[in-house]
């Protein structure tokens, strides 16, 4: 049996693909600071939680004992905060990742899987959709230190160390991600309006996101976690694009409400247009996504109504 550690196991995506990667036969232990509880994992049952800190060494190396494979899912920031204090991003993202290498490097690990963003990373794209190729112009902080790790997971492979495999996920949104937080503009919205408050779009909403709901993200990740990879990068995305605006109407038919949105300017923070080209894992997965926009959120809408019960 494989042993696998997730780091960040407790938050959205690490949840799910716990979740996942226990369906498929893998025995699984969560590495996580479970600073807001347990309650995103509760129903996993019995599994192995390791209580710890993403920057403690000996953290690091108590969690790799035995362990075949490293999922790090682990992310102290995201574009606003990073913008807003690139110092601690690079202190905790960048130079926690490295830690993290070492620490896999010394336990012998197999394989590092780490979750990456192929929704920043590339930048403002020329053309779309983007493949793994295409070249990668971070626009913010948050962006610059997920290429940075990449670089340092090649790096340490490059050592003669383990293995790895670089995800980079386009938009993914589903159940369990924070509807009243700062990221994730699908529960943010859904909350709003379930409480008739008004959405903020930064700009004229025509930026358009590839945005895959997550049990299809999961899908794909274990698609790739199960096959001898021929590649170190995979795009994983919906593969087509949505505008903020298009969002706002599909929200509309799901909820049947009529939402006039605050249109405000844009920080600059973000790039206006970002599909991925999935055609790689396609190829060599088979893997497809099955969840429509629509679909997703209509999931997702029932999941916020959920919360309020």
């Amino acid at each position: 049996m494989t042993n696998c550690v997730i780091f960040g196991g407790n938050g959205f995506i690490g949840s799910h693909l716990a979740e996942g990667l226990i369906a498929n036969g893998y025995e699984v232990s969560i590495f996580d600071t479970f600073n807001h509880g347990k309650k995103n994992i509760s129903h996993l049952g019995k599994i192995e939680t390791i209580k710890g800190n993403f920057l403690n060494e000996n953290d690091l190396n108590n969690a790799m004992k035995n362990v075949d494979y490293v999922f790090h899912y682990i992310s102290t920031t995201n574009p606003a905060t990073s913008a807003r204090n690139p110092i601690f991003d690079v202190e905790t993202n960048i130079i926690g990742s490295i830690k993290l290498f070492q620490a896999a490097q010394k336990n012998d690990v197999e394989k590092i899987f780490f979750s990456s963003s192929g929704g920043t990373i590339y930048g403002e794209p020329t053309e779309i959709p983007i493949n793994e190729l295409s070249p990668t112009n971070p626009v913010n902080p948050y962006a610059i230190s997920k290429l940075a790790i990449e670089k340092y997971l090649e790096y340490f492979h490059r050592q003669g160390c383990m293995e790895y495999v670089i995800l980079r996920y386009s938009n993914p949104y589903g159940e369990r991600q924070n509807p009243f937080g700062n990221q994730g503009v699908i529960p943010i919205f859904l909350n709003k309006i379930r409480n008739n408050e008004t959405p903020t779009i930064y700009g004229d909403g025509n930026s358009l996101r590839d945005y895959i709901y997550i049990k299809d993200a999961i899908d794909a990740t274990l698609a790739i976690v199960n096959i001898k990879n021929k590649s170190k990068i995979y795009n994983i995305g919906y593969g087509k694009g949505t505008s903020l605006n298009e969002l706002i109407n599909i929200m509309g038919e799901v909820t049947g409400k009529k939402i006039s949105p605050n249109y405000v300017n844009d920080p600059g923070l973000y790039i206006t247009k970002i599909i991925l080209d999935i055609q790689k894992i396609r190829n060599e997965t088979g893997w497809f996504p099955k969840i429509s926009i629509g679909e997703g959120i209509s999931k997702m809408w029932d999941w916020i109504n959920l919360l309020y019960e």
